[in-house]
């Protein structure tokens, strides 16, 4: 498998752990043939990529994991681990359709994964595809309902796609978990002007005014 590789760390740490298994094999088998052994190196060289890619999407390092994922996943197009994470990274460096394509598979495999339909729900937005994300942050915040950042990204869903009372309810319940946050009060304003409510729509616009002079 060829891979495109771009950092020399990762490489290097792919062959200390070479020379560490190797080692250990020679020592319990110290006739075992060269060309077994690059059998075997090749699957744990597999191994190594897809433990590090995902330890670099994890970690929010995005750029270094795509090139150790992408041909990884190009050889085994269905591993789940593999298409969350590289689903994950592409969407994270701004490439939003590909990134998707490859969440929405992950998530037609286990429907019942909030992790993945979060960053979906989340990447649905990104796109202004809330008829989509309506469902999956619904799901989500069911499951969460703690979750500030959902419940924000759940109530611009429903406002965009105008369900206003509901998108009111949402952010009410963002705003008494960050009591402090302009930006929902300025979100709940709106969907207020939309029903025609000027009063509690003024009311919030002044409490998010007096937030950001704060």
């Amino acid at each position: 498998m060829k891979d495109k590789l771009t950092n020399f760390g990762d490489i290097a740490g792919l062959y200390v752990q070479y020379a560490a298994t190797i080692g250990k094999r020679l020592a319990n088998n110290a006739i075992a043939g060269f060309q077994s052994l690059l059998t075997i190196d090749e699957k744990d060289r597999e191994n190594y990529f897809r433990q590090k890619g995902i330890q670099h999407a994890k970690a929010g390092r995005y750029e270094r994991a795509i090139p150790l994922l992408q041909p990884l996943h190009e050889a085994d197009p269905e591993n789940r681990d593999i298409l969350i994470h590289l689903g994950l990274s592409y969407v994270k460096t701004g490439e939003q359709t590909v990134g998707i394509e490859l969440l929405e598979k992950a998530y037609a495999e286990d429907k019942s994964d909030t992790t993945v339909a979060t960053v979906l729900g989340f990447a649905y937005g990104q796109i202004e595809e809330y008829g989509k994300a309506l469902p999956l942050l619904e799901k989500v915040a069911a499951d969460k309902p703690e979750n500030f950042i959902v419940l924000y990204r759940l109530g611009v869903a429903c406002h965009e796609v105008g369900k206003y009372d509901r998108a009111i309810e949402v952010f009410k319940k963002a705003i008494d978990l960050r009591p402090q946050e302009a930006k929902v009060h300025r979100a709940i304003a709106q969907a207020y002007e939309r029903k025609g409510d000027q009063g509690e729509a003024l009311a919030h616009v002044k409490r998010a005014d007096d937030l950001s002079a704060d």
